[in-house]
């Protein structure tokens, strides 16, 4: 049967409440759900709720941003929190702070190249971002204002490494991340490891990478997901047997924005288990 561990709302940066999202879910006939917004848990009591009376299997979980480098942020997942632990809230609010900075930073970006955002657009979509189009502020801003069309210019013209607006975003380490998820009692796994790039290097293929991420004690890899080529899955599967790391896999599913589709591409519920057996395992631990 299956499953979707990486599914986002409103809390964050869908056009889905939780409701709308879990109903998808269960007509979908998926089995097994976690909702992993970013860097916050806003939505996991009413998602518990929800899934127990549609019949989900539902695991509370989270996506945090952590800076590997001044230009590279890992998301790491994590899996079976406690959303009230004060070690993972401290780790939240510093990020959040760090999402609130980043958009202050943009704006100055963007005037240093003579494009000065409508404030009064901006002030709409900070209040509405979420329940209307999904995504973030400025980038519905931006598209209002007719700068760019979607998330894709956003970076590709504006935002991405090397572009004229480019910013350094300071988030908590890697480390920092992988201990309160642990101390939160779950299961740190870093999702979609193919997309994180040095140069032209994907860093997942550098076994130093991999090495320095379980030494910090990550505990698996979201090889399963759509951003993933064939043959980018098997190596990263090959990579959880040979360091004997959980496999998971989700859609990044946001509703209408981003342009996924919600349980793309299926994941078997036999990853379900061993995640399971490593939540209760956390938990004991936490105890």
């Amino acid at each position: 049967m299956p499953i979707d561990l990486h599914l986002h709302t409103q809390a964050s940066d869908s056009t889905l409440t939780t409701k709308e999202l879990l109903t998808q879910a269960s007509n979908l006939g998926l089995t097994a759900v976690s909702i992993t917004d970013h860097d916050t848990t806003d939505a996991l009591q009413e998602g518990a709720e929800i899934a127990d009376r549609l019949g989900l299997t539902f695991i509370p979980g989270v996506e945090i941003s952590a800076s590997y480098t001044p230009e590279i942020s890992l998301h790491i997942l994590g899996y079976g929190i406690d959303p009230e632990n004060p070690q993972i809230c401290k780790v939240l609010r510093q990020n959040q702070k760090a999402w609130d900075k980043s958009e202050d930073d943009s704006i100055s970006a963007l005037q240093r190249i003579n494009i000065e955002i409508d404030r009064k657009k901006y002030d709409y979509w900070k209040a509405h971002s979420h329940t209307q189009e999904g995504g973030w502020p400025l980038l519905n801003t931006l598209r209002a204002m007719g700068v760019v069309k979607d998330v894709n210019e956003y970076f590709g013209k504006y935002f991405g490494w090397g572009k004229p607006a480019y910013i350094d975003i300071v988030f908590a380490s890697p480390e920092e991340v992988i201990s309160a998820i642990k101390a939160a009692g779950g299961v740190p796994v870093l999702a979609h490891p193919g997309l994180y790039l040095e140069g032209l290097i994907k860093l997942i293929t550098r076994p130093e990478f991999l090495n320095q991420l379980i030494a910090w004690g990550i505990e698996g890899l979201e090889a399963i997901t759509s951003y993933h080529t064939a043959e980018e899955t098997d190596f990263l599967l090959t990579c959880c047997q040979s360091y004997e790391l959980l496999v998971t896999g989700g859609s990044d599913y946001h509703g209408g924005f981003a342009g996924r589709r919600l349980g793309v591409p299926r994941v078997d519920d036999a990853y379900l288990k061993p995640l399971l057996k490593a939540i209760e395992q956390a938990q004991i631990k936490n105890a």
